[in-house]
This record gives C-alpha cells, sequence and structure tokens, in this order.
C-alpha cells in the first residue's frame, strides 16, 4: 500500500467478514456471497469509482465487483478464476492434508510447510514464517466454490481496465488457468517468472507494484 500511497492512491484495506481477527466460529457459515456483499458495502460508500486490486480469492472477488458495479479499473494477482481449480500434481502431498476439513466442511489453516511450498518457495524462509504467522482460517465453504467453480464464482463481463499479474512458477493457480482468465476478460498481462503464488509478499514488492502503477499510469486519466 505504501508505493500507491506515495503515487497519490488514497487506499483502502478491507478485511474480510471472520478474517480479522481470524474467527473460525464466524467463517463456518460464511460463504464467498457474504464476502463479496461486505466489499460491495465498501465500495458505496466510496466517493467515485475505485480501482480495485485483489490477490488470489481477492482477484476473483475483484472480478465479481468489476461485474456488478462501477471500477475505475482492475488489478487482479495470481487471481482465482471463475472457475473450476485443478491442482497440480506437484502441490498434491501439500493438499492431501487438507482434505479432512474440506470435506467436513470445517475453517481450514494450513501448515507452515504446506504454506511455504505450495503458496512462498520463492520467498526468503524468515520472511515466510512472518507471513504465515498472519495467516488465519479460511471459509471451507467460499474455498469449495472457487475450487469446484460453482455458481458461486460466476463473473460476468468486466467493463472496467484490467490486468491480470502472474506468478510464473505458481503451485496453486497454473499459468494455463491464468492464461484462461486474461483470454476471457480480453486483460493485459504481466508474467513475473520465477515468482510464486504469493506476489504479495514483501519480497519482490516492488516489481509487483511498480507493474500496476505503470500500467495504472497508462489506462487511467491524468492524476
Amino acid at each position: 500500500m505504501e508505493r500507491f500511497t506515495a503515487a497519490g492512491y488514497a487506499c483502502v484495506a478491507e478485511s474480510l467478514p471472520g478474517h480479522e481477527p481470524s474467527d473460525p466460529a464466524a467463517l463456518a457459515s460464511l460463504e464467498l456471497k457474504h464476502y463479496l456483499a461486505a466489499l460491495e458495502r465498501v465500495r458505496a460508500a466510496m466517493p467515485a469509482p475505485p480501482v480495485i486490486v485483489g490477490h488470489s480469492m481477492g482477484g476473483l472477488l475483484g472480478q465479481q465487483l468489476a461485474t456488478s458495479g462501477p471500477c475505475a479499473a482492475l488489478v487482479c494477482l495470481a487471481t482465482a478464476p471463475s472457475g473450476p481449480v485443478v491442482p497440480q500434481l506437484r502441490s498434491l502431498v501439500d493438499i492431501f492434508p487438507l482434505l479432512p476439513p474440506f470435506l467436513l466442511g470445517a475453517p481450514f489453516r494450513p501448515t507452515l510447510s504446506a504454506f511455504s511450498r505450495m503458496g512462498a518457495q520463492d520467498v526468503p524462509a524468515c520472511e515466510q514464517r512472518e507471513i504465515f504467522d498472519t495467516v488465519g482460517y479460511e471459509s471451507v465453504r467460499a474455498y469449495r466454490a472457487m475450487v469446484f467453480g460453482t455458481s458461486a464464482v460466476a463473473v460476468g463481463p468486466v467493463r472496467c481496465p484490467m490486468l491480470c499479474i502472474t506468478a510464473g512458477d505458481d503451485r496453486m493457480i497454473a499459468r494455463r488457468i491464468s492464461n484462461r482468465t486474461v483470454a476471457r476478460h480480453g486483460a493485459d498481462h504481466v508474467v513475473l517468472e520465477g515468482r510464486g503464488h504469493w506476489l504479495v509478499a514483501r519480497y519482490g514488492v516492488e516489481r509487483v507494484a511498480g507493474a500496476a502503477l505503470d500500467w495504472l499510469g497508462r489506462v487511467l486519466p491524468r492524476r
């Protein structure tokens, strides 16, 4: 956010329901539609259409927001698609331990080893631990919708400028899935080779923020 604030943007980092603080009891009944409704309320209170930046599931929610109402621009980082997410073979060993809560419907949290190998393998080990300590539980209902591509993840036409920044070595969202999202919406596309899924890590953030700000400078009216 510091780079965007320095560039003159008034930034809001909104937490999803049940996330800050992490509340497994609340997350047990929350679905993707509840997340979207909360974000739509935030947007409704804004004085002008916002630039939306979303990572992973946040990228999917950003696509839904850009469909449901006014947005100045949309930046999706390692975004989840509006359809099924097929696991990659190299990640199966880390996915299996998550199956019990996934099948039982209980909120879940990855282990440090799974997070480090699947989501942040390119991030220095010391920062992996720092990030993991901030990762709370997630609603399995929301994740089921995302993984299976149910109607809850439906996205219509995105009517604002859209940029997808893809992690070249993403072990959660395969590049072919990212390419489909780009093609579907006619989005501009930047691929950061060698990067893992956690593009919002402090490590490498200058490159990510720089790509987003350069693009915004081209597609938005001069500030």
